[in-house]
């Protein structure tokens, strides 16, 4: 059985020189809590946002958690719903040190038969997308889902995971939310990535930081990185979480953040779900 949770984000900042305070929302994020081991997916993409006509690059990481031995896999995307197509010729598949060029069985959903697994072993197929040029202008994300099929002697697993990007804007400063894991079990370390950037010149003060966690996941660690700058854990003075687990960072003695001038600042949230 799998669980679907969901949530975003939202922050406030005003930019230096001026007492203007913002605010911005991030994408709702998508995680799937599997109460079953069989196949593990996670898929991320090379950007986190997308301009018509770009060419995206997915990595579906592959894991056989059931225990069987797996015949074969079988990769399934939907393709952002048609809002995406498959760029010919671009997909590989990485088995420990080999990577080699693998060709889909279709493009529409685009779907690839892919070797046998072992219990516990990983492979990890990558492709191009791009991003349709008569994208409707009303699409403002797009969120592709990918299926993985395990075929076992005694039947098949299923798992599932998915990755929105967001379209991009000549907004000043974005608040993009993403996860480490698309499927995670009950206990199992992940982390929520809240990624913050500034599309201007002037460097932006982040005056908040506001993440209504879903009840059931326990925070074990809240980092910060500037720019190109050192992953820094803050201190659990340095942010609020209450009781309905509404994190707010900094706290009223938590250090001042900032988000570069045509910078990045990422926000790193580890936890697990008890």
């Amino acid at each position: 059985m799998a669980t679907t949770i969901t949530n975003d984000a939202s922050t406030s900042y005003n930019f230096v020189g001026s007492s203007d305070v913002l605010t911005v929302s991030s994408n709702t994020n998508s995680l799937v809590l599997q109460d079953s081991q069989g196949i593990s997916l996670v898929k991320t993409s090379s950007s986190p946002d997308f301009a018509v006509g770009e060419i995206i690059t997915y990595t579906v990481q592959i894991t056989n958690t059931s225990g069987q031995y797996f015949n074969g896999v079988r990769i399934i995307d939907n393709l952002g719903g048609g809002n995406l197509a498959y760029v010919l010729g671009s997909a590989s598949l990485t088995i420990g040190s080999l990577t080699y060029p693998v060709t889909p069985v279709a493009t529409n959903p685009l779907t690839f038969t892919l070797q046998e697994l072992s219990s516990g072993a990983t492979m990890t197929l990558r492709y191009n997308v791009q991003v349709i040029f008569n994208l409707p202008a009303s699409v403002q994300s797009i969120t592709n889902t990918v299926q993985g099929i395990g075929y076992t002697s005694t039947g098949t697993v299923t798992g599932f995971a998915s990755n929105t990007i967001q379209k991009k804007t000549n907004g000043d400063l974005t608040l993009a939310k993403s996860s480490s894991q698309a499927s995670v079990l009950p206990n199992q370390n992940f982390s929520y990535l809240l990624t913050l950037s500034n599309n201007t010149n002037i460097v932006a003060e982040v005056q908040s930081i506001t993440d209504q966690l879903p009840a059931n996941f326990v925070v074990t660690g809240v980092y910060v990185k500037v720019g190109a700058g050192i992953n820094t854990q803050l201190l659990p003075s340095e942010y609020e979480l209450n009781g309905t687990n509404l994190l707010i960072i900094p706290s009223a003695s938590g250090p001042n953040i900032i988000v570069p001038a045509n910078g990045t600042t990422l926000v790193t949230i580890t936890g697990y779900f008890s």
